[in-house]
């Protein structure tokens, strides 16, 4: 695997080298065909770059340059960010801002660089607003896409499991807007590199840009290339350095140290435990004549009755599409009833039809995400997920990515989360699906076993209600339309499946 890395990374040098070679093969054609006084030689503009550099007055041009960009872009991408999260999480105000932005980003630069100088004047603020309004719509357009296509899934689970703003922000927000956030510092300070040659050409008394029109205007063109060698070179060394950064950043964090004093004994996870425990005694699950409908569509839930009480486990099944995932969503507070009351527990441990994990974080982190936002310390909270990972049969995978799970593994981690904070009820959406027979069967057995700790009331919708493990405490019902042809459905008691 090494060898055919190094093999790898040998064959794009090789490339890149050869692409170089190719270049200055043309741009010697070039000069020959055209004279040195047209396009100098290569050498000759080598000769003219040395000389540049060694001058203290160059270097003065090119940190004015990179000033102007850092200023420029700077601007670019404060108000690009604002106006992209603005715009991206109100439809009203993307709709009303979209236009600015696609005008300033399709409109061609002399059309509004000249008129801009000329109210600016030359130098001061004129270089600086150009590169601005240049890199703005990068900015702002790919952190608009950024905030519309946050998963609102994930958003929900982290409702449930770390309700508040700071988690939301520090869980979800910022991590899925990383790429976008990158791409438009990678895309943004390489076109604020470019633009700063326009901006200084047009609008300013010094800079690289300057220093072009200077050559140009006066026919020293082994300057002019010179300089357009050392611009090259600035927007390459900009490129590599923001590659550097980024793939720094792109390492995952360690977040704990692997020592034996973060796997608890059976003695502090007993205590840990009666922490988690609520001292009052457990409450039940009620809804009352609960009604429900999504937004301009037919009443689908018809004012359903259930209580569950502590230590009772009520089994909700039916046919596919009559309810089932609004019914638990409703419980759990994550849809808001048409009509009726729901009582509920504080804390709900609730397993979601499908994975909803935090892809950018470990399996361990994603098991202890209800505790780390609780009262419990960061190292006790990954410390306790070890230990229900190891119950879960997942001890090995702690450090892995939910990524890298079957989905057999991935029920397995749900599970796990489920239980990392002893929740005061458990709800479980079609929870095993998508597996064989005997990885349900499996898998419901595990889950059994980790509710002996377990006292509050349990509601699980399932299609193979036959599948769990028969107990005394278990009630059936199921699901079904209450009129014929309407999408209206109730619940009624049901026989214990055959």
């Amino acid at each position: 695997m090494i060898d055919r890395i190094v093999q790898a990374s040998r064959k794009k040098t090789s490339l890149y080298v050869l692409g170089a070679l190719l270049l200055l093969a043309f741009w010697s054609a070039a000069s020959f065909l055209t004279e040195d006084y047209v396009i100098p030689p290569p050498w000759h503009t080598a000769i003219e770059v040395v000389s540049l550099l060694s001058q203290g007055y160059a270097w003065r041009q090119i940190l004015i340059s990179v000033l102007r960009v850092a200023a420029g872009f700077s601007l670019a991408f404060i108000t690009g960010l604002v106006v992209g999260i603005v715009s991206g999480a109100n439809r009203t105000l993307e709709t009303l801002l979209r236009p600015l932005v696609l005008i300033v980003q399709g409109m061609p630069p002399l059309l509004w660089i000249i008129p801009l100088i000329l109210v600016l004047g030359i130098g001061g603020l004129s270089p600086i607003c150009v590169i601005a309004l240049i890199c703005f719509p990068i900015v702002a357009l790919n952190v608009n896409e950024g905030v519309r296509t946050v998963p609102s899934k994930l958003m929900q689970m982290l409702q449930v499991f770390a309700p508040g703003s700071y988690p939301r922000i520090r869980e979800l927000i910022l991590p899925h807007l990383k790429p976008f956030i990158a791409a438009s510092l990678k895309l943004g300070i390489v076109l604020g590199i470019k633009a700063s040659v326009i901006a200084e050409y047009f609008g300013a008394n010094n800079g690289i840009g300057f220093q072009v029109q200077a050559a140009f205007q006066s026919l020293q063109l082994r300057k002019l290339f010179a300089w357009g060698v050392l611009f090259i070179v600035l927007v390459l060394f900009a490129g590599w350095l923001l590659g550097r950064v980024e793939q720094i950043m792109g390492h995952r964090h360690k977040l704990y140290e692997t020592s034996d004093s973060l796997v608890l004994s059976p003695e502090r996870i007993a205590t840990m435990k009666r922490f988690f425990v609520n001292e009052s005694h457990p409450k039940q699950l009620v809804l009352r004549d609960v009604s429900f409908s999504y937004p301009g569509g037919e009443l689908l839930l018809d004012r359903i009755n259930l209580t569950v009480r502590p230590g009772e486990i009520a089994v909700i099944s039916g046919d596919s599409g009559v309810g089932k995932t609004t019914l638990l969503h409703t419980a759990a507070g994550l849809l808001k009833p048409l009509s009726g009351s729901v009582t509920r527990p504080q804390r709900l441990g609730l397993m979601f039809q499908d994975d909803r994990f935090l892809p950018w974080r470990p399996n361990c982190w994603n098991v202890a995400l209800p505790l780390i936002y609780s009262r419990i310390k960061s190292k006790d909270s990954l410390a306790y997920a070890r230990y229900l990972l190891y119950e879960s049969g997942l001890a090995d995978w702690e450090r892995a990515a939910p990524e890298e799970l079957s989905g057999g593994m991935k029920k397995r981690l749900a599970f796990a989360r489920c239980f990392a904070c002893l929740p005061d009820a458990i709800l479980l959406d079609e929870p095993f699906c998508g597996l064989d027979a005997e990885s349900r069967r499996y898998l419901w057995n595990k889950f059994m076993f980790l509710l002996q700790d377990h006292h509050g009331p349990i509601l699980i919708v399932t299609h193979f209600p036959e599948e769990i493990p028969q107990t005394d405490s278990c009630r059936y019902f199921t699901l079904t339309a209450s009129r014929e042809g309407t999408a209206q459905v109730q619940l009624f008691a049901a026989a214990h499946p055959a």
